[in-house]
């Protein structure tokens, strides 16, 4: 027979999966705010909540079980978004460019953070669908940058259409710098559209070694179209708040990772 103390648990508990499903994401000083528990309290309720799979749990707080990434913030808006783990993200994965080598970079905010950390390296020649990566690489003024052709998409700053999936399809590069929307070690790297996949899949075959950078929020949603597994992979930079089994997935399956 159940307790009161139970059953109080049970409805808060109950209560706190609704918050997120309104919210996205709460921390464990909000919930413990919210319900006027202690916040020992509320790591018990997420533990139970994340072992019945209704909810998944990061670093310091929780979120939905399936938060999924149909659609995003223009790229103005995301770059001010976890701005400093993306320069860390940036820079530790400026590191594994050489200089003279050719590289290719998608578009995207974490990208973005990559280009700019550039500015030290010298003889490298750069492709890319980002007007926003472009604009930065010209203004450091000490790479040959090559900017892809085909139709602008006014919300990302970047080339989408056919006629880019054409010239990526000729292109052999030393790296591909490589964005994503989603990540799991489950299902791989994920997209919001059927094109988006098929331009992610493009610059792929393109490298000769791919770098993915995402922060680890990226880990805790799904896209709807798969890209490819993560054994298309061979570099991975991220930030430290990975989920830890999906860190040892990657380990184990040679994945460089590279955590800021």
């Amino acid at each position: 027979m159940m307790s009161n103390a139970d059953l109080l648990g049970l409805e808060r508990q109950e209560r706190i999966t609704q918050l997120l499903d309104q919210r996205g994401t709460l921390t464990v000083a909000e919930i413990s705010e919210a319900f006027e528990v202690s916040e020992a309290t509320v790591r018990r309720d997420l533990a139970a909540l994340a072992a019945q799979h209704m909810i998944r749990r990061v670093h310091g707080g929780a979120m939905r079980a399936h938060a999924v990434a149909t659609s995003e913030l223009p790229i103005m808006q995301r770059q001010e978004q976890r701005a400093d783990v993306k320069r860390r993200i940036g820079r530790a994965a400026s590191s594994l460019i050489q200089n003279g080598e050719t590289v290719l970079m998608t578009g995207g905010s974490t990208a973005l953070a990559v280009a700019r950390e550039l500015g030290a390296h010298s003889s490298l020649t750069i492709v890319t669908d980002s007007l926003l990566v472009a604009n930065e690489l010209m203004r450091q003024g000490c790479h040959k940058v090559i900017m892809l052709g085909g139709m602008i998409d006014p919300a990302e700053f970047a080339v989408r259409g056919t006629l880019l999936r054409l010239i990526l399809s000729e292109l052999k590069v030393d790296k591909v710098i490589l964005g994503v929307k989603a990540l799991s070690p489950q299902r791989g790297m994920s997209a919001e559209s059927a094109e988006e996949a098929e331009v992610s899949r493009t610059f792929i075959d393109a490298g000769h070694h791919i770098i993915v950078v995402t922060d680890s929020s990226k880990f805790h949603q799904t896209a709807l179209v798969r890209v490819a597994p993560i054994d298309a992979i061979h570099m991975l930079v991220t930030d430290s708040d990975i989920p830890p089994e999906a860190l040892e997935t990657f380990q184990e399956r040679g994945i460089f990772v590279e955590l800021v």
